[in-house]
């Protein structure tokens, strides 16, 4: 019994491939030898991050033949690069170029011949990388100026200095050679400076004053204070100098005022305009973005209509100018708007609903035929406009679900393929980050025939993420079961029920935020399936008494749907049911929402003018996709319930249908 014990663990945690998919001739399979081939693969590893160098180079030969051996033969050369020479590291990409090793590989080869001074190898080898980073182009400038050309030297280490972000150490050496040559002058100075501010990197700007020239130390010192304090640029005796750098501070404090007040972002840069000579282009983008503020905030279009500036000009001005029309129900002038848009812009699912729209509430009978004719093009498209189109005629949602007829004996082949053999056995393992780069490689030179079987076959391993990808990348957006696949579906249903949600929408969000990818991880810090932010993983944990302390444990499926589907949960309860404004919540936090809440418009016009895009878009995905999910789960959910469009229609009843 205590071999028994022993084994069981490592035959859980170990599963072979046959298992992932077993069709109907399938046998269970006596053979260990893939069980053997992981255990002494993770041994090996093992071996190399402990510097056993000898005892790996005994365990190395005998996984010649496992799937993964190329990882293996990556890594001893990653961890003893400088032992290895140039043919060897070119026989390597030869003999991988399959893999998504190569070129990492290059990398580190390339830096660590940077760092040992043997710059003739590394720009023989340079343009062996395809993507380069920041360390090894400063290596590249320096090595070029120590080995082929200073002039070109110095000037790809120019290009290097002048950007808006601090870089790395590694150009230090060469920014060295670039001040001492004289080459960092005042007006490269003076630009980065400018594009520092620009991308709020404020302790890099505050650096570059030592730089800049005595001539501009006042315009510099302006320069962060309208960034910080956009209010100081009120004071036009104090920024009346006509000069290329005091004009630059100017445009850049009224647009940082537009941001929060541009009435009087506009009033003032129509004050500046009569005292400074402005160049035309960067004078009407700065009254372009002072009308795209005005057009979110403005309660009437007097200023708006004051601007000197081409509208047709500026698309994104035009659709801002659009939104307003919504939000004050200004249907005239918004189908005028409308028409001022770029014909593939006017042609668009948005527009040609809102046109739609604006005709439907229009008396006059030749009007509303349009709009029901329009209705009746976007109600056989699957998407928000589409669901919305067809609820508006009462006519079915058509889903354009193409059922792939794909065999057990397709995907067996295709699972041989060596690319996507070597993802599996990498997700097998748990490495779902290499499974993804070595599978998202084998797929991109797919047919769209292959790439289906492909995504089938990420599905019967239970990977969700590669089947949605994978149908992205071949743009086969008909195949629902591959595109939306019910994930976790037993997790979801479980919480659902007890949080008294639909699953559909559970479902969805998790299906916008990360694409069912468990491991999933954003810049600003948002975790797992459905995205938690820590901080509202811990409150959400405290509030339902469940223990949660470490914020790894958030990649945890169980823990991370329990979590988000009780924080939905609370949401709905904020917002009466209302699953647009709790989608909204989900995304931009309540405290946004609160802002927003309109009952005054109709509950489309209010998800078109959410201020923040991302939101925006967010909320219209999520509703669609709950709608698809509610179709493939057999419940027929609608887009929008009755209940969430009266919490819009207090003020303005929404016109359900063309007559």
């Amino acid at each position: 019994m205590k071999k028994l014990s022993l084994l069981l663990p490592i035959i859980c945690s170990f599963p072979a491939h046959a298992d992932f998919s077993r069709g109907k001739t399938y046998q269970p399979s006596n053979s260990i030898d893939l069980m053997e081939q992981r255990t002494e693969y993770k041994r090996a590893l093992d071996l190399l991050k402990t510097n056993q160098f000898t005892k790996f180079s005994k365990t190395k030969p005998k996984l010649k033949n496992y799937i993964l051996y190329p990882y293996l033969d990556y890594k001893e050369k990653i961890y003893r690069i400088s032992r290895f020479k140039e043919k060897d590291i070119l026989k390597f990409v030869g003999d991988y170029s399959d893999t998504p090793l190569t070129q990492p590989l290059i990398e580190h080869w390339l830096r660590n011949l940077a760092r040992r001074g043997h710059w003739k190898t590394f720009l023989r080898n340079y343009d062996k990388r395809k993507k380069p980073s920041r360390e090894l182009e400063c290596h590249r400038s320096y090595a070029l100026y120590k080995k082929s050309s200073r002039k070109e030297g110095l000037e790809k280490a120019a290009q290097l200095w002048t950007v808006g972000f601090s870089q790395p150490k590694e150009c230090d050496p060469v920014f060295y050679l670039l001040n001492s040559k004289g080459e960092i002058t005042a007006d490269r100075a003076w630009t980065r400076l400018g594009l520092s501010i620009k991308a709020n990197e404020r302790q890099l700007a505050k650096y570059l004053l030592r730089y800049i020239d005595q001539n501009r130390q006042k315009d510099a010192a302006n320069y962060r204070l309208v960034h910080s304090r956009p209010s100081t640029i009120r004071n036009i005796e104090n920024f009346s100098s006509d000069s290329p750098s005091n004009r630059e501070v100017v445009l850049h404090g009224i647009n940082r005022l537009s941001r929060t007040n541009p009435a009087i972002a506009l009033k003032l840069m129509n004050e500046y305009r009569k005292k400074l000579k402005f160049k035309d282009n960067a004078l009407e983008q700065t009254y372009r973005k002072i009308g795209i503020s005005l057009a979110r905030m403005a309660k009437d279009y007097e200023l708006i209509e004051s601007l000197p500036i081409k509208l047709r000009a500026h698309p994104d001005l035009v659709e801002a100018r659009i939104r307003q029309s919504l939000r004050l129900k200004d249907w005239g002038n918004a189908i005028v708007l409308i028409n001022l848009l770029p014909e593939e812009e006017k042609k668009s699912q948005k527009w040609r609903y809102w046109k739609a729209r604006v005709l439907d509430f229009s008396g006059d009978p030749a009007d509303r035929r349009i709009a029901h004719s329009i209705y009746q093009e976007l109600s056989e498209v699957r998407s928000y406009y589409g669901f919305l189109s067809a609820d508006i005629i009462g006519s079915p949602y058509n889903y354009q679900h193409q059922i792939s007829d794909i065999s057990f004996e397709e995907t067996k082949k295709l699972e041989n393929i060596p690319g996507i053999k070597r993802s599996l056995e990498l997700f097998a393992l748990g490495e779902r980050s290499k499974a993804r780069q070595e599978w998202y490689l084998a797929v991109s030179g797919f047919s769209e025939t292959e790439s289906k079987i492909a995504s089938r076959l990420a599905i019967r391993w239970g990977w969700h993420k590669a089947s949605i990808q994978t149908m992205i990348m071949t743009e086969s957006w008909d195949n629902l079961d591959e595109r939306f696949p019910t994930a976790y579906k037993d997790v979801f249903t479980k919480y659902a029920r007890q949080k008294n949600l639909p699953v559909e929408w559970s479902l969805a969000v998790a299906r916008q935020e990360s694409a069912f990818m468990p491991d999933a991880k954003s810049r600003a810090g948002a975790r797992g399936l459905m995205q938690l932010m820590p901080s509202t993983a811990r409150l959400v944990a405290k509030g339902i008494g469940t223990s949660y302390s470490k914020n790894r444990r958030l990649l945890e499926i169980d823990l991370n749907i329990k979590l988000g589907t009780t924080y939905l949960r609370w949401m709905l309860d904020r917002y009466n049911n209302n699953r647009i404004l709790a989608s909204a919540a989900y995304n931009a936090g309540p405290g946004n929402v609160d802002k927003w809440i309109n009952p005054q418009v109709p509950f489309d016009v209010w998800i078109e003018i959410i201020p923040f895009p991302e939101t925006r878009n967010y909320v219209k995905n999520v509703l669609a996709f709950s709608a698809i999910y509610s179709y493939l789960l057999n419940q027929e959910a609608p887009l929008i319930y009755i209940a969430e469009k009266k919490e819009f229609e207090s003020a303005s009843a929404i016109n359900t249908g063309s007559n």
